[in-house]
């Protein structure tokens, strides 16, 4: 296939994108007040003449006599690195185009050479950067605000991005609850089978030995953000088959549970095709994680679900929990042991609170990570009420956004 039809072919896969996402309203505008047009060209005051351009958006609200808004889209699929001339141009013919307000894109399956993402970040244009083969997506915001619509580029980006990207995470199986607890126990008894017989806690620093050793999986601490600039808790590196935890929580009693987190990532989707962009942009579920009745709607829902419930299964086995549980409440003088009645009884909640705080003792968990496991078992009874507010519930809700600041 000739260059010109491999540009021909990526730009008419880029106007399908664009008119897909506008009649699906996704773009965020009334289709009604939209144009999309391929080659089509504006007046160049300084030329004299009009300018052609591979693809543009015209916006033009009810009543405009033309358009308010205009995105004009460059689409280039060289063989070889885009050189600086060619973004320069373009960024010299959108300067170009008056009597609107514009807006520039340039959409690219090749990289660019060296300078020529300074040239559009000085011009105040968007760059969504494609690499097919690995499928990273890059993009430099415009930091302007002189665009009323600027709030919509990060739209128009994942518009792009969800036609050139694969919809779904390749290899990615929907395991249950029941099949993760088995892997877990599977990856407990070839390193040390004494922990399920005798419920005892697993040590995380020589589980990660044993992985290494065994598997090459190496780990480390750093500091960590992503690209949102906030604090990322931990990460495991598929291509360098690596564990990164961050610094702020070294020795503390989070650690744990992200490493084992991570630890799960590796066990179970390591193999995985993860695209990063495509993946940030999945939205995390707003319900607790450790919970089977909320739904899960994208893959990074089933994922981290996934590395949860492997990490609750590494940490708390259901039968060392089930053991340990009823050890404690029978050194405590509980005789109905097995299960934890919790109510508004002042004794019952001393008698929780005492178990929680031994049990996370014993497996070297927090004590919101036992009450997790516990509940997630069923091991936990509270009395009905009518129609009062889950008090239990919202509390693992919250307890459960503060623990699932992990990225895979």
């Amino acid at each position: 296939m000739n260059t010109v039809k491999i540009g021909d072919n990526f730009e008419n896969k880029s106007y399908d994108i664009i008119i897909a996402a506008l009649n699906s309203q996704k773009l965020g505008l009334i289709p009604d007040y939209c144009s999309v047009y391929r080659k089509k060209g504006y007046y160049s005051v300084r030329r004299k003449k009009e300018i052609i351009f591979d693809l543009s958006i015209e916006v033009k609200p009810p009543g405009a006599d033309r358009p308010t808004l205009l995105y004009l889209i460059e689409c280039k699929n060289y063989s070889s690195s885009i050189p600086v001339d060619d973004v320069a141009l373009f960024a010299q013919y959108k300067s170009e185009i008056h009597d609107y307000a514009v807006k520039g894109v340039f959409v690219t399956n090749s990289k660019l050479q060296s300078g020529a993402i300074e040239e559009i970040k000085s011009h105040g244009m968007m760059l969504i950067e494609v690499d097919e083969e690995n499928y990273n997506i890059v993009h430099y915001k415009n930091e302007r605000k002189d665009y009323p619509q600027d709030d919509i580029d990060q739209i128009i980006i994942k518009a792009i991005q969800g036609a050139l990207l694969p919809a779904e995470v390749e290899g990615l199986k929907k395991l249950s609850a029941k099949h993760i607890d088995a892997i877990a126990s599977q990856l407990i008894t070839e390193f040390r089978p004494e922990i399920l017989n005798y419920g005892l806690p697993i040590p995380l620093p020589e589980l990660l030995k044993h992985l290494n050793k065994k598997h090459k999986l190496k780990y480390s601490y750093s500091d960590m953000e992503n690209e949102a600039n906030k604090q990322v808790l931990g990460y495991f590196d598929a291509e360098k088959n690596e564990i990164i935890l961050s610094l702020s929580i070294k020795d503390s009693v989070r650690e744990p549970f992200v490493v084992a987190h991570e630890i799960g990532h590796f066990i179970l989707h390591k193999n995985l095709r993860v695209n990063k962009a495509r993946y940030n942009n999945f939205k995390d579920t707003s319900f607790s994680l450790f919970e089977q009745s909320y739904t899960l709607k994208n893959p990074k829902n089933w994922i981290e679900w996934q590395a949860n419930c492997f990490a609750a299964s590494l940490l708390m086995p259901q039968f060392s929990i089930q053991a340990i549980l009823i050890l404690t409440q029978n050194n405590l003088g509980i005789s109905k042991a097995g299960s934890i009645f919790l109510d508004d009884q002042e004794c019952n909640r001393r008698d929780f609170i005492e178990i929680i705080e031994r049990m996370a003792g014993h497996f070297n968990v927090s004590k919101q990570s036992i009450e997790y496991r516990l509940n997630d078992l069923g091991l936990i009874v509270r009395p009905k009420t009518r129609k009062e507010p889950d008090a239990g519930k919202e509390l693992l809700r919250r307890i459960s956004i503060l623990n699932s600041n992990h990225n895979f």
